[in-house]
């Protein structure tokens, strides 16, 4: 920029100066014709040096007075001059407003005749860089000689030129060491947040999961630094999980395998006799411990996306009718009291869905309605359809679940102690399951208190336009 300003500059102030330089010239070439015309020589220059000075300065020396006869009784050519300048302005640096005789041009002006012979100023015409003839009447009377302010070492105008250019120079440092310190302070304001960032990234790399990076900005490297903390968070949530779900895995498995142990254990030493009422609770137990690895196994397969489904066009209403029917019996032992009236007067219901999923799903839903219902209890069973979906709703009697309890029951392993505990052979991984199969057919799947006195499941489910 300091190149670009100064060369800019340097070019148009010469020009502007050539510009000036040049009126003077023609302001000078225009007064000695007149002073030619009128008697027809250069005498009156050759015999009064204070005339040619009055001629070629714009300022005229204190007591020194112009010939009015040079002007022909009109304007001056000192106003003329002023007037050629009002009227062709310089096209650049209008700004500037030079004094006369600032530039000292008459200085470097000099007069030859007609035959190249000094009048005034230097000794040859060929000593000055710039030549003009002076014309009256279309004849040649005389030259002018002119050194212009550029080529001239001591002229103002250079100097000037000088003097801006250390001016440029000074102020060019200035904003380099201006401009480096902002560049040094926002650059550690920059790089403190993206630092942070780095530490962050690298504690979780570590898998220090709870590492948190403060927010230092509101621009893209605050929102990078709270998308870091969100993830910091899922990873520190996900690891917890893993760790619970390692432990609750570990407890699940161990109860069967201890009562298992302790049995075998009395057989061996004889305190237990081997009869078919013993061996039915060792075949029991080991049900319980195969229950739990096909319910692990389904999860897992559905959490890596190997749990498949063969979606087809099914009649969800014949589905549960027959999950129902399974279990029947059962809910005569338990002598529950089924209403299912408006799944009998519901009619066809087509969704696009896997027929053996919605049945594993029903199945789960209804054993858990028998076996955490109080026995002489009841389970409700309704049908909402609408044109776009179809609402079923499972609700049973006492004992109820809490509000807290009802959004942790679809976790893996998660039971209710008090009300649903594990002597009752669950595994705590039958809702997981639901809620999987329920998204699976793009559903939804809720709890919440009973009108019985129990808990309510509802499902809804997309069903096909007709």
């Amino acid at each position: 920029m300091f190149a670009f300003i100064y060369l800019t500059f340097s070019t148009g102030f010469n020009q502007f100066i050539e510009q000036e330089e040049q009126k003077h010239v023609d302001a000078v070439k225009q007064q000695l014709i007149e002073l030619y015309s009128q008697s027809n020589s250069w005498q009156p220059i050759e015999q009064n040096t204070l005339l040619w000075r009055s001629i070629v300065e714009q300022n005229v020396e204190p007591g020194v007075e112009k010939d009015p006869s040079l002007n022909g009784g009109g304007e001056s050519a000192k106003d003329r001059q002023a007037k050629g300048k009002q009227d062709s302005p310089s096209p650049a640096f209008l700004w500037i407003n030079l004094p006369p005789g600032s530039l000292k041009t008459g200085q470097r002006i000099s007069l030859y005749d007609v035959n190249k012979q000094v009048i005034v100023g230097r000794a040859h015409l060929s000593d000055s860089p710039q030549v003009e003839s002076i014309l009256l009447n279309n004849n040649v009377i005389g030259w002018i000689g002119f050194a212009p302010s550029r080529l001239v070492e001591s002229s103002p105008a250079k100097a000037f030129l000088t003097a801006q250019f250390y001016s440029y120079f000074m102020i060019t440092l200035c904003v380099m060491l201006v401009a480096f310190i902002v560049a040094i302070v926002l650059s550690r304001h920059l790089m403190k947040p993206i630092r942070q960032i780095v530490a962050g990234t690298n504690a979780l790399k570590k898998g220090d999961f709870s590492n948190r990076i403060p927010p230092l900005t509101q621009d893209e490297l605050g929102t990078l630094s709270m998308n870091v903390n969100e993830l910091a968070q899922t990873l520190e949530e996900n690891q917890q999980m893993r760790a619970q779900w390692v432990s609750d895995t570990s407890h699940e498995l161990k109860t069967p395998l201890t009562v298992l142990r302790s049995h075998l254990l009395a057989v061996q030493d004889g305190v237990f006799v081997p009869d078919e009422k013993r061996i039915a609770l060792l075949i029991k137990q080991v049900d319980n411990l195969n229950h739990i690895v096909d319910d692990l196994t389904q999860l897992a397969h559905s959490d890596t996306a190997v749990f498949t489904y063969n979606l087809e066009h099914v009649d969800i209403i014949n589905v549960f009718k027959s999950s129902l029917d399974d279990f029947s019996m059962r809910f005569e032992q338990q002598g529950l009291v089924v209403h299912s009236q408006s799944l009998q007067k519901a009619g066809q219901c087509i969704i696009k869905g896997d027929k053996d999923r919605l049945q594993q799903l029903f199945l789960n839903l209804l054993e858990n309605a028998c076996k955490y219902t109080n026995k002489g209890g009841q389970l409700n069973i309704e049908v909402n359809k609408t044109a776009s979906d179809i609402e079923l709703t499972l609700q049973d009697s006492a004992p109820s679940v809490s509000p807290e309890d009802q959004e942790k029951l679809f976790e893996r392993f998660y039971r209710v102690e008090k009300s649903r505990n594990r002597a009752l052979g669950g595994s705590g991984l039958g809702l997981a399951l639901c809620k999987q199969i329920v998204d699976a057919h793009k559903g939804d799947i809720y709890l919440q208190d009973s009108p019985l006195g129990g808990l309510a499941v509802q499902m809804r489910f997309p069903v096909l336009e007709k």
